[in-house]
């Protein structure tokens, strides 16, 4: 009699555990579904910002450029310590950036290095081989394009120091635009309209 009454139970006890699975799989197969995908979109991301700072390095001017610099410490933001070490290298890259101490050669030496440091720990992260002379080196950016973002450049800080009033465009008159008769008749005429607006002269006006 016990002993049927503990294979009673046990059979109840193996049953509800078969009933638990049934249930619970399902449930943890697609939170576990869902796991991956969050995880795969984070990497695609990551992938995504990492393909654009490579095809911008040598333009770090465009639009691209600056906004996948942005998203960086957004989608590289993590507890690991190679994610904490990207982010401090991000913030290293903009102190960089926008020190105005910095001169001269100084400057694009700076840049580079703290831009590189960024890039490198980054490809590494997401599992591409390139070495820092490749990240620097192996890129491709025609002489054209360079001439013509320093101009914009130039263009883009003249105008902006012409509005803050701290440059003045030269001008120096070379010819005036008409002859000695032209100016006599021009003086003339400004003393005929003074006279008429003084009241000293009158406007003859003749009936039709």
């Amino acid at each position: 009699m016990a002993g049927t009454v503990v294979a009673e139970a046990v059979f109840k006890v193996s049953d509800a555990a078969v009933v638990a699975a049934t249930l619970v799989g399902p449930i943890l197969a697609v939170q576990a579904q869902k796991w991956l995908e969050r995880g795969r979109a984070v990497r695609e991301r990551r992938v995504a910002i990492f393909r654009a700072l490579m095809a911008t390095r040598a333009a770090r001017l465009s639009p691209a450029h600056v906004e996948a610099i942005n998203a960086v410490p957004v989608e590289f933001y993590g507890r690991s310590v190679k994610l904490k070490t990207i982010v401090d290298d991000w913030h290293t890259y903009l102190g960089v950036l926008a020190n105005r101490e910095l001169a001269g050669e100084i400057v694009f030496v700076e840049r580079q290095r703290a831009f590189l440091d960024m890039l490198h720990k980054m490809s590494t992260y997401l599992g591409y081989n390139f070495n820092r002379t490749e990240l620097e080196k192996d890129v491709y950016y025609p002489e054209g394009h360079k001439i013509i973002e320093d101009d914009n450049d130039t263009i883009r800080r003249g105008f902006a120091s012409l509005l803050k009033g701290e440059l003045a465009l030269p001008m120096a008159i070379k010819e005036f635009p008409f002859g000695e008769d032209a100016g006599a008749e021009q003086e003339a005429l400004r003393k005929l309209f003074i006279e008429w607006l003084s009241g000293r002269s009158m406007v003859k006006v003749e009936g039709i």
